[in-house]
């Protein structure tokens, strides 16, 4: 198989409309198929198999955040405006986020809850889903799913959006203060972030955010990616590598529980290398649309509804099955009906003459 390089995608953002000739939207569509097959053993009630000490799942969000360091840091260097910033940002989250929230209060919840209708919307839990939509994260439901091994939950991946939602703010912010003119500056960021999830991990084995903590981290190992990437581009399978090379040695070596760490900044930096090459077949992955984000948010609630209507008696192959074609149903119906759409509103930059 024949392997060569994007270029020219620099000033691309993290869910372009349109295709590029880049690996990013089957990396993407892995890392949600991941997530998706690492939630199946636990909603099903199965114990969750794990790689490098890491849930499946735990793998594809690292990838999602490391692809999204690298190409909203790309997003801002090519167009540093911080109003045009948010916008483009907003118009990938929100759109996709409120149409999940909106059916899961007001069709999915009325119709799989067994409290009675009154029952379910006077209930005080079914209002607090809304705050979703502030990023308050909220996954379940009054009354569904109740014979699940799971009961109550419908929308757990949410939890991650505040936290990707917080990595654009960072970058903005930075950006806007002009720190990113310094090419150094996601690296520090990076090492700044891995001192301070070690000196959390030592004062208080669980602490509620080192999740934060840690998924910041990964988005600023793509960030950094982004900013040295006129060094790397030429020689990406050496920078490969190195940093695979640096990350054994800490796996073998570092600092417990640092050393933990290294297999996710590896993978990190390896999804973003194999993400900007352009590999036949495969860079065509998002041809019919970029169904990724739809995937990520919609599966959880597939696998629920196909868990309880079959009363968990299907074997975890069957079920698996299901709900991805399910969840790609769902993606596909999100992305052309409601991100897409949304998505041509995104500000364009004006260059001066």
């Amino acid at each position: 198989m024949k392997f060569t390089f994007a270029q020219g995608h620099r000033a691309s953002v993290i869910h372009s409309p349109q295709h590029r000739a880049n690996n990013f939207d089957a990396l993407r569509l892995l890392a949600a198929v991941l997530v998706i097959w690492s939630h199946q053993f636990a909603l099903m009630g199965r114990p969750t198999p794990l790689i490098f000490g890491n849930e499946p799942g735990a793998l594809g969000v690292v990838l999602f955040f490391a692809i999204s360091g690298y190409l909203v840091t790309q997003s801002w260097v090519a167009d540093p405006h911080v109003r045009r910033f948010a916008a483009r940002r907003a118009l990938r989250i929100w759109p996709g986020l409120t149409a999940l929230v909106l059916l899961s209060v007001f069709v999915l919840g009325p119709l799989l809850t067994e409290l009675s209708v009154p029952q379910y919307f006077s209930h005080k839990a079914t209002w607090q889903h809304l705050l979703n939509l502030v990023l308050q994260t909220q996954i379940g439901l009054p009354g569904i799913f109740a014979s699940n091994p799971h009961p109550g939950s419908l929308n757990g991946p949410l939890w991650t959006i505040p936290i990707e939602v917080g990595c654009y703010a960072a970058l903005a912010l930075v950006g806007w203060l002009g720190l990113m003119r310094w090419r150094w500056f996601p690296l520090c960021v990076f090492l700044a972030l891995a001192g301070l999830l070690q000196w959390r991990y030592s004062a208080w084995p669980h602490p509620e955010w080192s999740f934060a903590l840690q998924y910041a981290m990964i988005f600023a190992v793509g960030s950094a990616l982004s900013r040295w990437e006129s060094i790397w581009l030429e020689h990406p399978w050496v920078t490969a590598g190195l940093l695979l090379a640096a990350c054994s040695l800490l796996y073998k070596f570092g600092p417990s529980p640092f050393n933990g760490q290294s297999p996710l900044i590896a993978l990190a930096g390896l999804g973003v290398v194999w993400g900007a090459c352009c590999t036949p077949v495969i860079n065509r992955a998002g041809r019919f649309g970029d169904f990724s984000y739809g995937l990520y948010i919609y599966g959880f609630a597939v696998q629920q509804i196909i868990i309880w209507g079959a009363a968990n008696q299907l074997s975890f192959g069957v079920a698996f099955v299901l709900s991805i074609i399910g969840a790609l149903f769902c993606a596909a119906l999100s992305w052309h009906f409601v991100e897409k759409p949304a998505l041509r509103w995104k500000p364009q930059r004006v260059l001066e003459k």
